[in-house]
């Protein structure tokens, strides 16, 4: 019998030429659902490309939200999944957080989860299938979908990226590489693991991205007038849409590049360029605000503030709390100012600017603390112990302390302190991933597809031919062969 593969496919369409790939290669039944806006809706209705079995688009069965929720039913599937919805439901950047445009009503919230599974058991009774692949998801629609496939025992395929720079894995998590302490316990060690720190060093990373985004400027503006001057009737089909009139956009973007300006300049005017000299100090990077690392991995976890002001209450006398704005926070207009005076004036600690040199800090401090960070990962090259507040694929290192409970915390501080780190197990971590791991940068293919189609990111409600998404599969076929390989190796095993 064909294998049945079900795509999760969002906004950003480059998971589209994915199926084209695995379909030119494997006989298999090829099914979708699509959470996309009515532009990129026309052409997957209309597209020649790829013969799916079955398509559907999510937003078009979760309109009727006004009607009143089935309680009885929700608890029902709440304890058949063994799931808690709330944390899923209070951490949506659409429907709690982030949203200038619209505030929903808890009826209406429940009525959209209902609408949800009602969905996603019509299609799991239709379908059965054998196979769910998607990207490590952003939004909370294709992470539920994700959990539920998960309970029903649906094997899943996500292309994840390791902290090794343009490498992934083909995981059912995207959030564990499948690796344990036993695998790579024994793994030989990198004879030379010190030109490999670059693999994993952010800082290029950061300033591409930061490059790419200040050269995206006019691609900003490019979309807004796109957005004002052309027909957009999502606000009336997609919830996530509501309340987002011409007119509010334009306004909340004018207002956006002022208080940006003035955010910045009190950034610039008062936080730290240069640490202070024979200073004992822990590290804590914050993370960027609405990203999935706080609101999916870290869903109890969300108010750094709050944990900053518990970390500082379990500092050791003579200790300084470092804290460092995310460098990319400017991509959601930095933080208000009270945030920034709030940090200023909490006692103990330092608030460095976002230009600084975080691999200087590292190299300087004593212990990091952070709720998700990559940072936790590389303080195991510099030997240093490293705090954090959730599961990560990296967690089982030796060098990391995971906090359990926040009473914990100022022992959980003065043990990781103590601590004798060595190389040796993280280098051979690193070792391991790179030989179990694939060149694809998952990241950087999202992000060219962006850069092809939706102005750089500013824009997903766009028209696209198949003429121009063929112009992207053959610019990009070697990347999307690799991963199309890797995909297809997991279906035939």
């Amino acid at each position: 019998m064909k294998k049945k593969i079900i795509f999760w496919i969002d906004g950003n369409l480059s998971t589209f030429c994915i199926p084209k790939k695995i379909q030119e290669d494997i006989d298999c039944e090829m099914h979708a659902i699509f959470n996309v806006t009515n532009k990129p809706k026309k052409f997957i209705q209309n597209q020649k490309l790829i013969d799916f079995k079955s398509f559907s688009f999510y937003h078009d069965n979760v309109t009727d939200l006004n009607s009143e929720p089935d309680l009885n039913y929700l608890k029902q599937k709440e304890e058949e999944y063994n799931l808690n919805f709330m944390t899923l439901l209070l951490n949506d950047r659409i429907l709690y957080n982030f949203n200038d445009f619209y505030q929903f009503t808890s009826n209406q919230v429940l009525r959209l989860l209902e609408l949800e599974i009602k969905y996603f058991e019509n299609i799991f009774n239709k379908i059965k299938p054998d196979y769910l692949i998607m990207n490590p998801v952003l939004l909370r629609p294709g992470y539920l979908f994700y959990l539920i496939c998960r309970a029903k025992q649906i094997n899943v395929l996500i292309p994840v990226s390791t902290r090794l720079h343009g490498r992934s894995i083909i995981s059912n998590d995207w959030d564990d590489l499948g690796f344990n302490k036993n695998k790579f316990a024994n793994h030989e060690k990198n004879q030379n693991f010190e030109s490999i720190h670059k693999k994993f060093d952010l800082k290029e990373e950061v300033r591409d991205t930061s490059e790419r985004f200040l050269q995206s400027k006019s691609l900003a503006i490019s979309a807004l007038f796109s957005f004002l001057f052309s027909k957009n009737s999502n606000v009336k089909t997609h919830y996530t849409y509501f309340g987002r009139t011409k007119f509010k956009v334009l306004q909340n973007y004018l207002f956006d590049m002022l208080r940006t300006k003035l955010r910045k300049n009190f950034i610039d005017k008062n936080l730290n360029y240069e640490l202070e000299k024979n200073i004992k100090f822990i590290y804590f990077p914050l993370h960027i605000e609405q990203e999935r690392t706080l609101l999916v991995d870290a869903p109890f976890y969300t108010n750094q503030f709050e944990i900053i002001r518990h970390i500082v209450k379990s500092l050791p006398i003579d200790y300084k709390l470092v804290i460092k704005e995310h460098p990319m926070m400017y991509t959601r207009s930095w933080r208000s100012i009270n945030d920034y005076k709030e940090l200023l004036n909490l006692p103990n600690t330092i608030l460095m600017h976002p230009s600084t040199d975080s691999t200087e800090i590292l190299k300087k401090c004593d212990l990091t603390i952070s709720i998700h960070s990559s940072v936790s990962f590389e303080s195991g090259y510099y030997n240093k112990p490293a705090i954090i507040f959730t599961k990560t694929s990296w967690s089982m290192l030796p060098h990391i302390s995971m906090v359990e409970s926040i009473n914990d915390l100022p022992i959980i501080i003065q043990k990781a302190l103590n601590m004798r780190i060595t190389q040796n197990e993280f280098s051979q971590y690193v070792s391991y991933i790179e030989k179990n791991s694939f060149e694809f940068d998952a990241e950087k293919f999202s992000q060219d597809f962006s850069d092809y189609f939706n102005f750089g990111g500013y824009l997903v409600d766009v028209d696209i031919s198949d003429e121009k998404m063929m112009e992207f599969y053959k610019k990009f076929h070697s990347e999307i062969s690799v991963l199309a390989k890797q995909l297809e190796q997991k279906i035939q095993s």
